[in-house]
């Protein structure tokens, strides 16, 4: 994921971790881009504390949202916009293929000119169904970066 986010290490981008649950991926980009700052997105209070927990020491970096995204209007909570929209083994959970290309669509919102949306997941629906999802909404250079029988790696970029 860190090779396909458009920035250098040390740039000060902001991220968004959509479905961050205890932030293992978050605190993972924020150790790789040492001037980021992020928002840990997620459903569930306990899974917002246990991020909170794994963030001591980042707090000036990080912020924390409780917002369900399989509801939409949950991008008007977050607030701001992000260089990169990043989520992992999250957004499958919401399993309505019409809910997922929702969460997409405000991802999308979200993002500035330039930045990316990476969504490391089972996929299902499959991968090419998502894919097409992606440019639809009007995202460009969409593609798989990563494949795996069980999980992929796939997103795209807002012009």
């Amino acid at each position: 994921m860190t090779e396909v986010i458009p920035y250098p290490k040390d740039a000060p981008i902001a991220l968004l971790d959509l479905g961050s649950g205890p932030g293992a991926l978050c605190k993972f980009l924020l150790g790789h881009f040492s001037n980021a700052k992020a928002v840990c997105h997620d459903g569930s209070d306990e899974m917002i504390k246990l991020g909170q927990a794994r963030m001591t020491g980042l707090e000036d970096r990080v912020r924390h949202v409780q917002a369900d995204f399989s509801h939409g209007g949950w991008s008007e909570k977050i607030g701001g916009s992000f260089e990169a929209v990043v989520s992992s083994i999250a957004i499958h959970n919401v399993r309505a293929y019409e809910t997922i290309q929702s969460i997409y669509g405000e991802a999308f919102s979200l993002l500035k000119p330039g930045g990316c949306f990476l969504n490391f997941d089972r996929m299902k629906p499959s991968r090419d169904e998502q894919l097409k999802w992606l440019r639809e909404i009007g995202f460009e250079n969409v593609q798989c970066f990563w494949d795996s029988p069980k999980r992929a790696l796939i997103g795209g970029f807002k012009r």
